[in-house]
């Protein structure tokens, strides 16, 4: 029987990792993970189909074996101890139900939609609100820092997610104090979820390998103006907390009270003391000019770090999309991020086009021709979708070899 194995989205390639650990991450994942080892007559390989992050179908072929669904795990299995390298790709639902279609015998007997089928009721019943939803900006504190993210929750901080599939952009947000989550939205297509819907969403959107976590610091003040504008986002009681807070606030008072009011009974025994003296006395030093600008420029503006991390992130964004254009054969980026009253990034981009019959002839070969202006706005409007508003300034060169 001749299979043809529809192509998912490449997400990621590994070696030598465990594949059931590599399941186990991919929660709510709907594609499948191609496993290969090579031997001495060509490739032998499996297929394992998910759907929702439930496995629901097999596929194995080496030489003259073809095993599909039920009879392939145990060939499967087997492959799992031999490090192969594994390939995950993703499936639009559409993609998985046409192989499901075309190919039953691979996937397997037993019903396992019903998992699957009681979420997409949950998800049918969620509260869509049809507004635009405007998140105040914080100061970038972590870019890109995947998963891990909860190493990075001190204080206020703005957690954002997102993903990118066929239809646009996923995006998650949750502020957090400290180690809490007290706020959550979750966006999708102009559809707007809140609190407890919008962390269900955001769970399922952590389990895709594929997505962007930026952590932002964050203060008390854009917490309430979220509070104000959209109540329900609430995960917690915040009044409660400001409490707590207050609680604690005041403690520390009640200490530095004391420690003020020792201080004032050593300075009156010197009284009378003139302003420059006081000051003295209390070890205070009143900042000068020079040092309230440079405060000023540390609290506003990115470290170097941040701005390679942000460089980074966009690169991988453009390179992304570079590597999806058929007619571009290979690609250089040079790219600059910087901060000037704002973020900008200037990037230079060679292209080397794919030679193919029946386009251009350029010095002895045919070319595709290439539209510049599409691949410059293509590129412009992946960074106007990046989480922080980046002025772009985009030169392509077409070079021929």
């Amino acid at each position: 029987m001749t299979v043809y194995i529809i192509e998912g989205k490449l997400i990621k390639i590994v070696e030598d990792k465990n594949v059931d650990e590599i399941l186990k991450e991919l929660k709510d994942f709907t594609g499948y993970i191609k496993l290969s080892i090579r031997r001495d007559k060509g490739f032998e390989e499996g297929y394992i189909f998910l759907k929702n992050g439930v496995v629901v179908g097999y596929y194995y072929n080496y030489n003259d074996i073809e095993a599909f669904g039920d009879k392939a795990i145990e060939y499967i299995e087997r492959m799992k101890n031999n490090k192969p390298i594994i390939e995950v790709y993703e499936y639009p639902i559409e993609k998985l139900n046409t192989m499901m279609d075309v190919y039953k015998e691979m996937f397997l007997s037993k019903d396992v939609k019903k998992s699957s089928e009681k979420e997409v009721e949950s998800e049918k019943k969620f509260h869509y609100y049809d507004i635009v939803l405007m998140i105040p900006e914080g100061k970038p504190l972590k870019m890109n820092v995947g998963k891990e993210y909860t190493d990075y929750l001190k204080g206020y901080t703005l957690v954002e997610i997102f993903k990118k599939d066929e239809d646009g952009y996923k995006k998650g947000y949750i502020v957090y104090k400290d180690k809490t989550p007290i706020l959550a939205a979750y966006e999708y297509n102009n559809k707007v979820l809140f609190g407890k819907e919008a962390c269900f969403m955001i769970k399922k959107l952590l389990s895709y390998p594929d997505i962007v976590v930026d952590i932002f610091e964050y203060n008390e003040d854009k917490v309430e103006i979220l509070i104000e504008y959209y109540p329900q986002m609430a995960l917690v009681d915040i009044e409660s907390l400001k409490e707590d807070d207050e609680i604690s606030e005041d403690n520390d008072i009640e200490d530095t009270k004391e420690e003020i009011s020792e201080e004032i009974e050593e300075i009156e025994e010197e009284i009378p003391l003139d302003k420059e003296k006081l000051l003295e006395k209390l070890n205070i030093t009143l900042p000068d000019e020079e040092s309230i600008e440079n405060l000023i420029k540390n609290v506003f503006e990115p470290s170097y770090e941040e701005l390679e991390g942000i460089k980074k992130d966009l690169e991988e964004k453009i390179r992304s999309y570079l590597e999806s254009c058929k007619y571009v054969k290979s690609f250089e980026i040079d790219m600059e991020v910087y901060y000037n009253e704002g973020y900008h990034c200037v990037c230079n981009i060679k292209i080397i086009p794919k030679s193919l019959l029946g386009f251009i002839f350029y010095r002895g070969r045919l070319f595709r021709n290439i539209k510049v202006e599409k691949i410059k706005k293509d590129i412009e409007d992946i960074l106007s979708q990046y989480v922080i508003e980046i002025n772009p300034k985009i030169n392509i060169e077409i070079v021929q070899k």
